[in-house]
């Protein structure tokens, strides 16, 4: 069980190292909206990276439109992490190496049997992408404390935001 205070970035980000499943929410050609569950890994700056193959309807989405919204579930901490953001292919070969070798290790390291990654069964003639996904708004819900339900107290929000959403 995760201890710590998720509301500074640094443990937010190693917080994001103990998990390696989110959801990557795209928009499809008529604006509807499509989720799909990726394997990632996070960096310092907290940007997810994850693998597709490229006949995928989430790549076919993201060619089309960048934008995307992620989101991770941790139902032993109660912690949830919202995003929105865009989403852009890892072209560097180095960088795409390295990314895939940590995807499989951050998954290996947390005795996950599913690795390769369950994209490997599906019957697909398309190449693996490294995508990394760079929130513009990023949210942190903190389900665990006791908020009380009385008007005793003042009810602190569950949330931290650590990427405020820019004003348009």
């Amino acid at each position: 069980m995760f201890h710590g205070d998720i509301n500074k970035r640094e443990t937010l980000v190693a917080y994001l190292n103990d998990l390696n499943i989110g959801v990557l929410s795209t928009i499809m050609s008529d604006g509807s909206p499509y989720s799909a569950v990726v394997y990632f890994v996070a960096d310092h700056n907290l940007n997810f990276y994850f693998l597709s193959k490229s006949d995928t309807k989430k790549a076919e989405n993201l060619q089309k439109n960048n934008n995307a919204s992620f989101t991770t579930l941790d139902l032993t901490s109660m912690i949830t992490i919202q995003s929105t953001g865009t989403v852009e292919k890892v072209t560097d070969p180095e960088q795409h190496t390295y990314m895939i070798k940590s995807i499989g290790e951050a998954n290996a390291r947390k005795n996950n049997p599913q690795w390769p990654p369950p994209i490997s069964k599906l019957q697909s003639t398309g190449d693996n992408i490294v995508y990394k996904y760079t929130p513009n708004w990023l949210r942190v819900g903190d389900y665990s404390h006791n908020i009380p339900s009385d008007n005793t107290q003042k009810k602190e929000s569950v949330f931290t935001e650590f990427i405020p959403q820019q004003k348009t």
